[in-house]
Order: structure tokens, then C-alpha cells, then sequence
């Protein structure tokens, strides 16, 4: 199946629907620098059962990059936008990383749109050392550009030996990174930076399952710990020896995880 876009507010949104037209509807939401195209590894693993939304955010992708600076607040009316477009209730929220932040917003602040959650390599907010990171990434963009911010970072996402194996997957992440937006990617991280949920946390009731990775050096472990603290009934696995994107990096096992905690949680 090929993107669509419609317009949500002021920009106008892509989005790829696959899985069958009356399974569950999980949305995909995915992580700064990168796409929809992030989840094409674990498609083949949900859509045989679940009818799968996938969307590029504000500034990411194929969706508009209007000049900044944006809001946080901004992507999540945009998902709900989104989902009012699509004639969509309440769904399934899969999101990684940045994506895994924009899900933990729609269920503290439209629980109603929540039906469960799926949070990947996420986070609820950064500490100082984390914000110098970012900022430091994008001093790396603005000056230098996509390709520079890529070389300088790409080892905090994968582990040392599939970054030095360099196979397709790897590649065409990178491809998908060096073709993000720099304006959209600048305006994104700077909203990224604001609105902390942590000691909202508590307010999350709907079911959900939570995957971490033992060696992310972007999203670290500890703050999967602590997200699974405060939400009340979650589920935490951390996948062994992985980074950031230990679902490219490892997707037999992420997909397994992920598959898992969605049936447990549709079935109730």
C-alpha cells in the first residue's frame, strides 16, 4: 500500500495504512531523525492479525516542516487530528523513542483515544546530560547538516558491530536519517526538549507494555525503570546487548516482545 496524505491543522500529514481493514487499529509512531519507514521491520509481524496506521510527526518524513520553532503541544494535537481525519476512536499507540514520547501525551491528556500502550526506547523526559546531547546534535545539523549529525552519532544507536557490518538495514536507516528535514529536525528536537511527563506518569491507566534496551546510550534503560514505576500495571522487558534501535538492530526479538504485549493487551 502506498502513503496518503490530508491535511490536519496546518500542515498536511503522510500516513501508510497495512493489515486487515477490520483488525484492531495500532498507530505507529516513530523516532526523531527518522520515519514511518522505522516500523518496516515489525509490519510483517503484526499485520497479518491488526489493521496498522503508520504516520510521519511534524517536520519528520514526507509530512510538512513549516518553519519553527514548534511546540510540544503540537504533536499531540496533531495525532489527535490525525485520528479525527481518519474517523478513528480509541486505538493502540505502538511509539518509539520520540514516537514513545507522543503516546505517553495522548494517554495522559485524551485517555479516551488510548486503548493501550506499547513504548519503545522512550522516555519521559531528559536530564542535563541528555539535553546537552541533543543540543550539541543540533549544533552538529545546523552547521554541518544531516550527513556530519549521522557520522557523530550513529554509534549511540547501534551497537559497535552492526554499525561496522554496515548491511542494508543499517544503510537505509541512514538513508531515511539523511533525508529528514533540517529545519523540521531542529523544530522537532527543540520541542522534544520541553514539556516533561514524568511526574505525570501516574495518571496513564490504560494497559502498557514496555520494551527497553540494556545498552541504549540514547534512552537509556534506568528511564524505561522509571516509567514502569509509575504506571500503575505496566510491563517492562530489556532486550539484552542492544542500543537504541534494537528494533532493526535485533527485530526477531523486539517483534516477539512487541507482538506479545499488543495480543495480551487486545485480549484483555
Amino acid at each position: 500500500m502506498s502513503t496518503e496524505k490530508v491535511r490536519v491543522g496546518d500542515i498536511n500529514m503522510v500516513h501508510r495504512w497495512d493489515g486487515p481493514a477490520d483488525g484492531p487499529v495500532v498507530v505507529m509512531a516513530h523516532a526523531m531523525g527518522t520515519s514511518h519507514r522505522v516500523w518496516d521491520w515489525q509490519v510483517p509481524a503484526l499485520a497479518d492479525r491488526y489493521r496498522i496506521l503508520r504516520y510521519d510527526f511534524r517536520g519528520g518524513g514526507q509530512t510538512d516542516a513549516p518553519p519553527g520553532p514548534y511546540r510540544w503541544p503540537q504533536y499531540i494535537s496533531d495525532a489527535v487530528g490525525l485520528m479525527d481525519v481518519l474517523g478513528l476512536g480509541k486505538v493502540h499507540w505502538v511509539g518509539i523513542s520520540t514516537g514513545g514520547k507522543i503516546a505517553q501525551g495522548l494517554a495522559i491528556y485524551h485517555p479516551d483515544r488510548v486503548a493501550s500502550l506499547s513504548l519503545c526506547n522512550t522516555f519521559s523526559q531528559f536530564g542535563e546530560k541528555h539535553r546537552r546531547g541533543i543540543l550539541d546534535r543540533q549544533e552538529v545539523v545546523r552547521t554541518e547538516g544531516m550527513s556530519a549529525a549521522w557520522d557523530s552519532s550513529h554509534r549511540i544507536w547501534f551497537t559497535g558491530s552492526f554499525v561496522d557490518a554496515a548491511n542494508a538495514n543499517f544503510q537505509f536507516l541512514r538513508q531515511i536519517f539523511l533525508e529528514t528535514s533540517i529545519p523540521g529536525y531542529l523544530g522537532a528536537t527543540l520541542a522534544l526538549l520541553t514539556h516533561p511527563y514524568r511526574d505525570l506518569l501516574h495518571r496513564i491507566t490504560a494497559p502498557t507494555n514496555i520494551i527497553a534496551a540494556e545498552d541504549d546510550l540514547a534512552t537509556p534503560v534506568e528511564f524505561s525503570y522509571e516509567i514502569a514505576d509509575r504506571i500503575k500495571g505496566s510491563r517492562l522487558t530489556v532486550i539484552e546487548g542492544q542500543r537504541h534501535f534494537s528494533n532493526i538492530e535485533l527485530p526477531e526479538r523486539f517483534n516477539e516482545i512487541l507482538r506479545l504485549g499488543l495480543d495480551d493487551m487486545v485480549d484483555g
